[in-house]
């Protein structure tokens, strides 16, 4: 199993460079996100969720019966880590976006998206 805070901090680095070039502010914010989605399952994992032991997110997908693995997530966070939950569904909706509405991204939301992902790595760091 691949270790998902490092996966994160490699993610991270991208999503960095990304923004220091100029060009690809929509990647940036991008993979921000996915760089969060590592942080956020590495401090989560394994937990209970009622009273059933889950290891993944697909795990407490089915445990919660929850559609989709995005949406567990979310509401983890939002459970576990309240602290990151603003930061981290704003990098979800600002990828989002940036994903299937417009790659046309400022670089003011690529430098907000790298201050949230700062946010949740820390957090996730304790």
């Amino acid at each position: 199993m691949a270790n998902k805070r490092a996966h994160g901090e490699r993610n991270q680095k991208l999503s960095e460079e990304l923004l220091v070039g100029g060009f690809y502010f929509d990647w940036s914010i991008t993979t921000g996100f996915y760089s969060a989605i590592h942080f956020v399952e590495d401090k989560i994992f394994p937990l209970e969720v009622k009273s059933i032991h889950c290891a993944n997110i697909n795990e407490a997908r089915r445990v919660l019966g929850v559609k989709g693995r995005h949406q567990t997530r979310e509401d983890l966070v939002a459970l576990s880590i309240p602290k990151v939950h603003y930061a981290y569904k704003w990098l979800d909706d600002q990828s989002r976006n940036a994903r299937y509405k417009t790659y046309k991204v400022n670089k003011g939301l690529a430098e907000k998206a790298k201050q949230y992902l700062t946010i949740i790595h820390q957090e996730c760091s304790k």
